[in-house]
């Protein structure tokens, strides 16, 4: 019973000296804590130089929309399996996101990305569904009920 209030001691007086002895100017146990105060400075995140890119340069980073037709090409198999699996949707304002699973790992997209070898075509978020295009398949994904 000793030890257990001498331990219970030796808490609170830990705890009376890290809570007022620290304001009163006794030397810190504690590393100083930094805070960095941003009001009325610029965001350290965002660089301070952008790239310029020439119009030639930025229609290659560019990335088409949409199915490319070409004439005597034989039509995409529209299937519904697939190694991908998609797992959720969210969306907020215009933007909507899906989190895609497949066998290399995990994902989330929005329309125009790339996965592997498929590009996402659509995300309809009302029905839960996501359109992939691949070279030689097109890939519906629905969310599991």
């Amino acid at each position: 019973m000793k030890k257990y209030r001498l331990f219970l001691l030796a808490v609170y007086g830990i705890a009376f000296f890290l809570t007022f002895g620290l304001s009163k100017g006794f030397p810190s146990l504690l590393p100083p804590v930094f805070i960095y105060d941003s009001e009325g400075r610029r965001d350290p995140f965002v660089p301070v130089i952008e790239k310029k890119l020439s119009p030639e340069e930025d229609m290659e980073t560019q990335i088409p929309q949409g199915t490319l037709e070409v004439e005597g090409a034989k039509p995409k198999e529209v299937t519904r399996s697939s190694e991908f699996t998609l797992v959720s949707l969210a969306w907020g304002g215009e933007e909507t996101l899906a989190l895609i699973q497949g066998r290399a790992g995990a994902w989330i997209v929005k329309e125009g990305d790339l996965i592997d070898e498929f590009l996402v075509l659509e995300i309809k978020g009302d029905q839960g569904e996501v359109t992939l295009e691949g070279v030689e398949k097109i890939v519906k994904l629905r969310i599991r009920e």
